[in-house]
């Protein structure tokens, strides 16, 4: 093994999409080091079978500029990771850029990988951001509209989403058979009005996929986000003859088996960021409902779909979501946004 250190930020929360980033990061680079802060033992499920990760629990190890030079590089692998005033650790503030100043100091590469920017609220967070950019090595966003904000700053770069990169295996898809992503709408400011609106058209379309004879599975993303929560609701509202008909997939870490399930649908409702993204992957037929700009600006950036996207504001209990409606990506178009999403390991390619 190489004798280099890499010590890895991420959301380690048993999140689908977030495990699929460092899973990708460890694959790719297997003769690296690295180490992890994960604080329960049950969320590190999916990272088990590699032999290049050191994982803290209750050791956690905090970064600041006093230990910086403890690795020889660090990377930031995650998304959602640059929303003002949301999460506790790792979020951009003065002591955070003193430690990344510190890094550029000793000449310690630090590298964001695959990541938006906001919401933000106030522009004293904008001008933050920019200060830490500007001493990381690398930021590869995935999203031209993130990038669009720090066009001054050198570092910053722009390809699409890591996911776009997942070489599902391939398996025969279940003939008439739809996912669909559930999230949890209590949990989000913003959208928890929407709540008995969703469950509600959600439940009137699963009937009618049921009385049509298609198999209905639905896949939990995240237990700590609330997705189980939500699938244990919706389904309460299902009278039981529907209940038996239908299929819960959860992901516990278990990251290959729900892949491969995933990838066995033939129709995707996806509410989830990389439901959409491993459903376009997967050459599913999908129908998205986004619950957030960073969908919309990744689905406009490559042009994923001629129809207009479905949005939690304009749901109503009566909306149907009918099977003529899901949309297909074309595989050229899907190669070609996979060769584009390599860039997302460009710089840290050259290191490594």
């Amino acid at each position: 093994m190489n004798s280099k250190r890499v010590f890895i930020l991420a959301y380690t929360r048993q999140n689908l999409g977030d495990d699929l980033f460092i899973c990708m990061l460890l694959t790719r680079y297997p003769n690296i080091h690295f180490f992890i802060n994960i604080e329960k033992q049950e969320h590190s499920k999916a990272f088990q079978n590699f032999h290049n990760l050191t994982i803290y629990q209750k050791e956690a190890r905090t970064l600041n500029k006093e230990n910086a030079a403890d690795y020889d590089a660090y990377v930031y692998i995650g998304g959602s990771i640059f929303m003002e005033g949301i999460g506790k650790k790792y979020i951009l503030n003065d002591a955070f850029l003193e430690f990344m100043q510190e890094c550029k100091k000793k000449q310690i590469p630090f590298f964001y990988i695959s990541s938006n920017f906001g919401p933000y609220k106030t522009n004293e967070y904008l001008e933050l951001a920019k200060k830490v950019y500007q001493n990381c090595t690398n930021i590869c966003f995935r999203d031209t509209y993130s990038a669009s904000l720090f066009s001054e700053v050198s570092t910053v770069g722009y390809a699409p989403d890591l996911a776009f990169l997942y070489m599902p295996k391939i398996v025969e898809k279940y003939k008439n058979s739809i996912g669909i992503t559930i999230i949890d709408l209590s949990i989000r400011k913003t959208l928890r009005q929407y709540s008995d609106t969703y469950y509600t058209m959600l439940e009137k379309n699963i009937k009618e996929y049921i009385r049509q004879g298609k198999i209905v599975i639905l896949f939990s993303f995240c237990k700590y986000e609330g997705d189980e929560k939500a699938i244990e609701e919706l389904v309460s509202r299902l009278p039981q003859d529907i209940r038996q008909k239908i299929k819960v997939i959860i992901y516990d870490g278990n990251i290959e088996y729900f892949l491969q399930e995933y990838s066995k649908m033939e129709y995707a409702i996806c509410s989830r960021f990389h439901a959409m993204v491993l459903s376009v992957v997967m050459e599913q037929k999908c129908e998205i409902i986004s619950y957030s700009s960073k969908i919309l600006n990744v689905i406009e950036d490559l042009k994923l779909f001629k129809n207009n996207i479905l949005q939690f504001e304009n749901l109503t209990q009566d909306t149907k979501i009918p099977i003529e409606n899901f949309e297909k990506v074309e595989k050229e178009k899907i190669q070609s946004i996979a060769k584009q999403a390599k860039t997302q390991f460009k710089e840290l390619d050259k290191m490594y």
